[in-house]
């Protein structure tokens, strides 16, 4: 349920961010809303995804003899960065012209951009909100 609830927060974000750079930013490019949602929903499901694959391979990476670190850092970047392409490549096909992505390296740099972006709001308002539920209800 928890993993849910992320990833309905990491798309509203998602489509919100969207949305707004498609406004704001020549750089992105959303025909609507709808697409904005959607895009952002799968965006979050294959982020979600890949950092939970990406800790199991980490645990596993780590147990092993010989060049531990070395492999941890290798298949967390691996499984990281291409999990970004696979959702940017699964938008590309998907949308087409309806949602696009522009730029240095072919649009790469917008989407990990967006990505980036959404993941730093979505940290600083989970922050937020355990820091809120955190404080001491004053009675009256």
């Amino acid at each position: 349920m928890k993993m849910v609830k992320e990833v309905a927060a990491c798309s509203v974000i998602g489509t919100v961010v969207m949305v707004g750079y498609g406004v704001a930013w020549s750089w992105v490019s959303v025909a609507s809303i709808g697409m904005g949602a959607v895009s952002a929903l799968i965006m979050a499901v294959i982020v979600k995804l890949s950092v939970a694959f990406e800790k199991i391979t980490s645990a596993f990476c780590l147990q092993q003899q010989s060049w531990a670190k070395a492999k941890r850092v290798l298949t967390s970047w691996l499984i990281l960065v291409g999990s970004k392409v696979a959702a940017m490549g699964a938008i590309v096909i998907l949308f087409g012209d309806q949602v696009q992505f522009s730029g240095p390296v072919s649009g790469v740099l917008a989407f990990y951009l967006t990505i980036v972006s959404i993941l730093i709001i979505e940290s600083l308002i989970s922050k937020t909100a355990k820091r809120y539920r955190q404080q001491p209800v004053a009675a009256e």
